[in-house]
């Protein structure tokens, strides 16, 4: 572990995660650190919607609006353009240097140890005003993965890359929750996203926690979160990431060591805590050799990553709500 993690994490702020299930730690990334990813995702924007209007679907591109006005403006005439970018679809250069940026990385070792996978599951979330995706239920992360990895510690990173706060539409979280179990989720028809129903809310009192452009908010994975409307005409766009340790069933293709897991299906181990996208080495002390270092090796990653099944713990739980 280099220094700087520990000057990025008190010793309050780990008490903090432990006992509350969340931290938000301030200024780890600088604008520059940031600017890039900014960059790319406009970028992006500007090549979908100019493509849009080529196709007689989109009245004008919106090119004078800035990077929070843009994808608002463009979607009120179309969700195209929000949809082709969202989740992980986008894996350029400047996402790689992002989830493997040595002071995020230094962060993640605190909690998951010196052998780093970043988790597959990581997204781009633009909440626009007035889009059907903007909110958010309440719902813990362990919600969408295997019940195996359920009792580990899957480390989220909620970063802004613009200042979040309540009109905007950051995020809310039940602290002390993710001392109890994983609770039931539903599906609701035609929504995309699981929910924790109102009679399976853990108890407690929820917290509205902003986040300044360069910090990042941390989540226990079974930590309760959500985020609601943004009441704003800006987008706030941020992204989650996801670490976990190597010991963790991963579907990255990495030498597996003593005492760590393996996939079996005869003892329940799933293939990874989430088959359906690809795990890649960050990290390592044991195995360096085996670190994703390179751009193009994280792009082909997620590009030829054939998805596999995964245990489908909610299939009886629907509901309208």
């Amino acid at each position: 572990m280099s220094s700087a993690a520990c000057s990025l994490l008190t010793a309050a702020q780990m008490t903090q995660f432990k006992e509350e299930g969340y931290v938000v730690v301030d200024d780890v990334f600088s604008a520059s650190d940031l600017q890039p990813v900014i960059d790319e995702v406009a970028a992006e924007v500007d090549r979908r919607s100019r493509e849009l209007v080529a196709e007689g679907k989109l009245s004008r591109d919106y090119a004078e609006l800035d990077f929070e006005r843009r994808l608002a403006a463009i979607s009120l005439e179309t969700p195209e353009v929000a949809r082709s970018i969202w989740n992980g679809t986008l894996a350029g250069p400047a996402f790689f240097h992002l989830i493997t940026h040595p002071r995020l990385l230094d962060v993640a070792e605190q909690f998951c140890g010196p052998e780093i996978i970043a988790s597959s599951v990581y997204r781009l979330r633009p909440k626009i005003p007035q889009h059907e995706y903007g909110a958010v239920p309440w719902h813990q992360d362990s919600g969408y993965m295997e019940p195996y990895c359920d009792k580990a510690t899957v480390l989220t990173v909620w970063l802004p890359l613009v200042d979040a706060n309540e009109e905007n539409g950051c995020l809310w979280v039940l602290p002390k929750a993710h001392r109890g179990e994983v609770v039931p989720h539903h599906r609701r028809t035609n929504k995309p996203y699981l929910i924790i129903v109102d009679e399976n809310l853990p108890d407690g009192q929820p917290k509205c926690v902003p986040v300044r452009k360069g910090g990042v908010l941390l989540l226990h994975n079974r930590t309760p979160h959500a985020s609601f409307e943004n009441k704003t005409n800006r987008v706030r766009w941020s992204m989650d990431l996801r670490y976990q340790s190597a010991a963790l069933p991963t579907n990255a293709k990495i030498t597996r060591l003593p005492n760590e897991d393996v996939a079996d299906g005869k003892n329940g181990v799933p293939i990874a805590c989430y088959p359906p996208e690809a795990d890649f080495l960050v990290r390592s002390q044991a195995r360096p050799n085996e670190v994703v270092t390179e751009p193009a090796v994280f792009h082909k990653l997620r590009k030829t990553h054939q998805s596999s099944g995964m245990t489908n713990r909610w299939a009886e739980n629907v509901t309208e709500r």
